[in-house]
Parts: C-alpha cells; structure tokens; sequence
C-alpha cells in the first residue's frame, strides 16, 4: 500500500501537480474582467454617411448595442456587417444592431443616441497556456502517480 507521502516525494508527481494548480490560477485570472465598458453619443446627422461607434469596442465581448433614430420624415439606410436596411422614419426608431452600425441619411434630418455595453477580458490570452500547462500537468501527474505506486 503506497502512503500519500510516498506519492508527494515523487518530483515528476510534484511538477505535474504544481502545472495543474497555476493552470487553475491562470484560468481563473483569464476570465477575470474590469468595470463594464460603455460609449454612448447622442447627435444629429443630415444627409450623408455615418459610422457610428469607438473601434476600441469593438475588440470587447459587447453585451448591448442599441442605436435610437428619430425624425419628422427622414429616409435611411443602417448597414450592418454588409447587411443594408432601409427605413423611412416618422417618428421614434430602435435598432439592435450586431454590429457596428454605418447609416447613409438619404433625406431628411435624424437624431440619433447610440450606446454601447461591453465587457473586456483583458487577461484572457492566458486561457491558451492554461489548457497547455493543465494537459502537461495532467500527463506529469499521472506518470508521477505510476512511478510511485511501482516503486
């Protein structure tokens, strides 16, 4: 009968159990986040074209977008990741864009509130290691485990 100290003496053992405890760590800072993001701009644009939005955003895992238009009579067209939409305004507009919104005023003149909730990982490049040092560590662990129970 081999002892848990008997196991724990075992270096191949002891590295492949540290590599699982700092992927654990590793992987619990990757899905760690900041304060939310938010970018909001109100306006008004007349016949032209519109890109609305912060490009530094758009790297965030975005949570809500929403894109208000309003006028008397205004002619409109939102594209969307290459997806065109026309809309005649009288009156109140909401969009839920899944994207960042370009909007081309054909006619008229139209108010707009774009506002954007995001959520940045800034550490979520640490995800990749994780997984290799949780796998080694696994593998390590295991021949550690059978190095000892043989000896």
């Amino acid at each position: 009968m081999v002892s848990f100290s008997t196991v724990f003496r075992s270096r191949v053992f002891l590295l492949g159990f540290s590599f699982i405890l700092l992927a654990l760590l590793m992987s619990a800072v990757a899905v760690f986040h900041f304060t939310p993001l938010e970018y909001s701009k109100t306006g008004t644009m007349r016949s032209g074209q519109y890109l609305l939005g912060n490009s530094t955003l758009e790297g965030a895992t975005v949570t809500n977008r929403t894109l208000k238009l309003s006028s008397k009579n205004a002619s409109v067209e939102v594209v969307v990741n290459g997806h065109y939409t026309a809309y005649n305004i009288t009156g109140n507009l909401t969009l839920h864009p899944n994207g960042r919104p370009y909007v081309d005023v054909l006619s008229g003149c139209v108010t707009y509130t774009y506002r954007v909730s995001a959520l940045d990982y800034p550490y979520s490049s640490l995800a990749i290691p994780a997984f290799v040092l949780a796998i080694v560590g696994t593998i390590l662990a295991w021949l550690g485990l059978e190095k000892a129970l043989r000896g």
